[in-house]
């Protein structure tokens, strides 16, 4: 719902598919930035309520955009804590997005967030969001 995606922020681009390259189309939100040890900007943990360019409804998205050695995981729960689904860019270069889809009940909500992740440690993770199924 368009809702859910201009809650987040407004709007950015999206690949299709299950992994993919940078984003290239105008079609997903811009979910929650993440942020090397530097400060800057090393990608996005990504959110797609329902399903838009080529991309599932109730996904969870990775991208990368920094060649930094580091990866992105994104994150999504439950309001209790409960794991919901996450997705990882670590083992691809830069950039890249990774999505992870599958049906979640409407309308609810649960939390998100992104880190960064380097042989299966994370760090620097952002703040988390509330995202809507």
């Amino acid at each position: 719902m368009l809702a859910s995606l201009v809650m987040a922020g407004g709007l950015v681009t999206a690949t299709s598919g299950s992994a993919s390259a940078a984003p290239d189309d105008v079609c997903t939100n811009p979910g929650v930035p993440v942020y090397n040890k530097a400060g800057n900007w090393a990608g996005n943990a990504l959110w797609n309520a329902d399903p838009v360019c080529g991309v599932k409804g109730d996904s969870l998205g990775a991208f990368d955009a920094a060649a930094d050695g580091y990866g992105i995981v994104a994150y999504l729960s439950k309001f209790d804590g409960t794991p919901v689904r996450s997705v990882s860019t670590a083992g691809h270069n830069s950039p890249y997005t990774a999505w992870k889809s599958g049906n979640l009940p409407e309308d609810q909500p649960y939390y998100m967030w992104g880190c960064l992740t380097k042989g299966g440690a994370v760090s620097n993770c952002s703040k988390s969001i509330i995202v809507y199924s």
